[in-house]
């Protein structure tokens, strides 16, 4: 059920006018979007987001009618963005929950993977699991009873890993910003430009 303010809700829905840079480049009516992430640090930085108004990836994945399909849907577009990106991505999710009464990483309630191009030196999560991928760390979480806030972070040429939450909000994109040399432009509302969003579209969807 779209919800009132959501800018995904808004953005999967196709019902009113976004901004540009909102655009969805890959939109699924039935399992998902892709769309430029506002605040890129870097070229070739997008958000993936489930059509469902769910808390986490995991919520997603856990729905008994179409779970399965977007998880599937998750492993097709980083097939395609690896394709068109070229070599290794990097991805992360601070994910939510439905209640909560501890502070999360997660700073839009809407369920989004982070995705950058290129290895990124992430640290991996506390107390951390380590998969074979994204899409079996999915449906790993989907087995679980655990309902807690989660990170997430992996590399497409490598293993991907869920842990523990951590402290402070948007803890991945504070370490991105460190690791390019912008340790002030973590936060993804003061940070990016219209730049860096225009060449990541024209990236993915201008012929090669």
């Amino acid at each position: 059920m779209p919800v009132d303010g959501c800018f995904l809700c808004l953005t999967a829905s196709g019902t009113a006018d976004i901004s540009w840079t909102d655009r969805p480049l890959w939109l699924d009516p039935r399992r998902g979007l892709l769309l430029p992430g506002l605040g890129g640090l870097t070229v070739g930085y997008v958000l993936l987001s489930p059509i469902s108004h769910d808390p986490s990836l995991r919520a997603s994945a856990m729905r008994p009618d179409d779970g399965r399909h977007f998880v599937e849907f998750v492993e097709e577009v980083l097939e395609f963005l690896g394709e068109r990106l070229g070599g290794d991505l990097t991805y992360w999710e601070h994910g939510g929950a439905d209640i909560s009464e501890e502070r999360q990483s997660a700073c839009v309630e809407h369920a989004h993977l982070h995705i950058a191009a290129g290895h990124l030196p992430l640290s991996t999560p506390p107390g951390h699991v380590a998969h074979s991928g994204l899409g079996q760390a999915l449906t790993w979480m989907a087995g679980s009873e655990d309902s807690n806030p989660y990170l997430l972070m992996g590399h497409t040429s490598g293993s991907c890993f869920t842990g523990r939450d951590a402290e402070p909000s948007q803890y991945y994109r504070r370490e991105w910003a460190k690791i390019v040399g912008r340790d002030d432009e973590w936060d993804y509302l003061l940070s990016g430009s219209p730049d860096v969003t225009r060449r990541t579209i024209e990236s993915i969807l201008l012929p090669r």
